[in-house]
């Protein structure tokens, strides 16, 4: 696995377009607009530190899929790729690519162990806007077409 030193690093601008900056030393949470919970970072710690096969991983946040009620996101460990945009570097590296990052912007990531099961949730205030088949819209299309070539 190849670790990218200098993953590039977007913040949303006034028009919601995705703006490149230089990153500084010091990390925020929201650059991104992303933002994990202290039981989310803690528990992404501990599940790296307690499986060897995670050791040179990044915590990768991605769109896994669309159905009626919106997107599924997927949370996972793996290798860095070129156009990574980092979430945050210390004290665990989180990525995600630009075309998630489009749609999940202003997310929550989470830790929850309860009845609805052990893992990671994240929240998007703006889920509603991707539900039913906004998709049809033709400038949807266009996002959706560039973001499903650029996952696979």
């Amino acid at each position: 696995m190849n670790c990218n030193p200098n993953p590039r690093l977007y913040v949303c601008g006034p028009d919601q377009s995705l703006v490149e900056v230089t990153p500084s030393i010091k990390w925020d949470l929201m650059v991104t607009g992303i933002r994990l919970t202290d039981r989310a970072l803690e528990a992404a710690i501990e599940l790296k530190r307690a499986n060897q096969e995670f050791q040179h991983c990044v915590l990768r946040l991605y769109i896994d899929g669309k159905g009626c009620d919106g997107f599924y996101y997927g949370v996972t460990f793996t290798s860095t790729e070129k156009d990574d945009i980092s979430v945050l570097d210390h004290p665990l590296a989180v990525v995600i690519d630009k075309k998630s990052l489009e749609f999940m912007a202003g997310s929550t990531v989470d830790w929850v162990d309860d009845t609805r099961g052990k893992g990671f949730l994240v929240s998007n205030p703006n889920h509603s806007k991707f539900r039913g088949k906004f998709y049809k819209r033709q400038s949807w299309q266009k996002k959706l077409s560039s973001s499903s070539q650029s996952l696979t």
